[in-house]
């Protein structure tokens, strides 16, 4: 009877290790995981932001979470940054004490009790702001603007996609008109 004890209470003592082993393993277990994007272009200008954005598998923007940034350059030189993201799952961060140069972008949302931890790494191009004033010239339209965004004049007539999937025709003077 005793030797039937002892093996019951080694049982029991061998089923709760297993259990807590696999609780100690699968830290992750049940929990949806994650998906980090960055939503820039390789090419960004200094004064720009470097956009990243969480979502859940199915694309469901996942908000108020940390996103930590670090933009290692050429030659080892690493800048700290982290951003919450707004209702659109989107961080934001403005890229302004870097040179213009390459550069690698590590994200990483170190994930919470409902999503997984999510790291991406990209190579990103920082170029320097251009500057140029476009009213001073004779044979540009007076409609047209500098666009940082697009490091270039944008002139009347010209159509551009949108980040919101739809086309706008330029019609001077910074004003636009969906045509799509």
């Amino acid at each position: 009877m005793e030797k039937n004890k002892i093996i019951i209470v080694a049982l029991i003592v061998i089923i709760v290790a297993l259990i807590i082993g696999l609780v100690a393993v699968m830290p992750n277990y049940g929990k949806e995981k994650s998906n980090l994007t960055i939503k820039n272009n390789d090419t960004i200008t200094q004064g720009e932001s470097i956009n990243v954005e969480l979502t859940a598998v199915n694309g469901t923007p996942i908000e108020n979470e940390t996103v930590n940034i670090t933009i290692t350059d050429e030659n080892g030189t690493t800048d700290y940054k982290s951003a919450v993201t707004d209702e659109k799952g989107v961080a934001e961060v403005k890229i302004e004490e870097e040179d213009a140069g390459n550069y690698t972008v590590n994200c990483t949302f170190e994930g919470n009790d409902n999503f997984t931890e999510e790291t991406i790494s990209e190579t990103v191009e920082i170029v320097e702001e251009v500057s140029e004033d476009v009213s001073t010239s004779e044979d540009v339209d007076p409609g047209a603007f500098y666009s940082a965004q697009e490091g270039r004049i944008i002139y009347t007539g010209e159509i551009h996609d949108a980040p919101d999937g739809h086309k706008y025709k330029h019609l001077g003077n910074n004003e636009w008109e969906m045509v799509e």
